[in-house]
């Protein structure tokens, strides 16, 4: 939100069935979003996708690398969001 310094972090969310962030430079690759559906979020707001896109991100430890398919950037959010669901299918990994 304008004002308000980003949060970097990501927030893993069990109930979210898409990827959110509010900064469009988390994805890698990106297209506008030009349909009509909006993102519902728990206070009962709908908040406008600005475009769909991908991420990958790499653990320095273990240098396995983890991708975010369906990553929607959504300028209004507050915190990056992280879809459990989604990531653990698309990863072949569990929580």
């Amino acid at each position: 939100m304008p004002g308000n310094p980003h949060d970097p972090l990501w927030y893993p969310d069990s109930g979210a069935s898409h990827h959110l962030t509010a900064q469009s430079n988390n994805l890698s690759t990106k297209t506008p979003y030009t349909g009509s559906e909006k993102v519902f979020i728990g206070n009962g707001s709908r908040l406008p996708i600005h475009s769909i896109g991908t991420a990958t991100y790499t653990d320095l430890s273990t240098h396995n690398t983890f991708s975010l398919t369906n990553l929607l950037h959504v300028p209004s959010i507050s915190k990056n969001l992280l879809s459990v669901s989604r990531f653990s299918r698309d990863n072949c990994v569990f929580f």
